[in-house]
């Protein structure tokens, strides 16, 4: 058995928020005793902020959460997956770095689609690299924003991922279409999906950590509690359905692919 744990922290309003869901975060991975894998939200060393100097100012704190997580992997033989705004070689980047099960680095991926105030913060998009082997497993990764561009999901479903791993904010966003987004990524993948982000004590916006099984099933949810959700899975669990009615049993992501037709809508 493969347990994810997903953390949701509150979305701190008050002072110091960034040092307080920081603080939070490492506390709530330390008591998940049962896991195989934690994964943080996006910006877990800046979470709370909302202006330009705070999330620079925030950006040292990184290099500590990186050690912290490292260290929990190898300490616990799990992998942990945690995503940070950091300098890095000069440049300010999102990045979500997975660590194997002696604490190593496995891989860093770069968030490829930027909202607006990233760009004003002048976050580097990454280069597209989004999915990794790991021990047999293939991960694949997105990044809050991500989730709204079908061009990256059709790039993973085509590299057919295990897990895909999603750090989300989406502070704004309505609870219904964060649901849809995940099912959706779940189905078209043929894969579990794994989404850590904020609660913002709305049961309509934000929240909605959840794991959610290849065939759509939402597994576990946070909703708008703050903690953390475990689930048990086998990372090599496919939906398996018929290839039209009547027809034999197949992939469904391989009975999506035999229809694709991308050249009819070329100009």
């Amino acid at each position: 058995m493969f347990n994810i744990t997903v953390i949701q922290p509150p979305y701190f309003a008050g002072e110091e928020p960034d040092a307080k869901i920081a603080a939070f975060l490492e506390n709530e991975a330390k008591a998940a005793k049962d896991s195989s894998l934690i994964l943080l939200p996006e910006y877990s060393n800046a979470g709370g902020l909302s202006d330009k100097e705070r999330e620079l100012r925030a950006l040292p704190r990184a290099k500590e959460m990186k050690k912290t997580f490292s260290r929990l992997a190898k300490e616990r033989g799990i992998y942990t997956a945690l995503n940070v705004l950091e300098e890095r070689e000069g440049k300010i980047k999102n990045s979500t770095y997975l660590f194997d099960k002696k604490g190593e680095v496995a891989f860093v991926y770069d968030k490829i689609h930027l909202p607006p105030s990233e760009v004003m913060l002048g976050v580097e998009r990454g280069s597209g690299a989004c999915v990794c082997d790991l021990d047999g497993i293939r991960f694949a990764f997105m990044t809050c924003y991500d989730v709204y561009f079908n061009e990256q999901i059709e790039y993973i479903a085509s590299q057919k991922p295990d897990i895909v791993l999603i750090p989300g904010y989406q502070r704004g966003e309505r609870t219904d279409i964060i649901l849809a987004q995940a099912k959706l990524t779940a189905f078209r993948c043929n894969a579990f999906v794994a989404r850590a982000s904020y609660s913002m004590n709305d049961e309509g916006r934000g929240g909605n950590s959840m794991i959610v099984a290849p065939d759509g099933q939402i597994l576990k949810n946070l909703g708008k509690d703050v903690g953390s959700i475990t689930v048990g899975i086998d990372p090599k669990e496919k939906y398996m359905r018929t290839a039209g009615f009547g027809g034999g049993m197949v992939r469904n992501d391989d009975f999506i692919n035999a229809g694709l037709c991308p050249e009819a809508f070329e100009k």
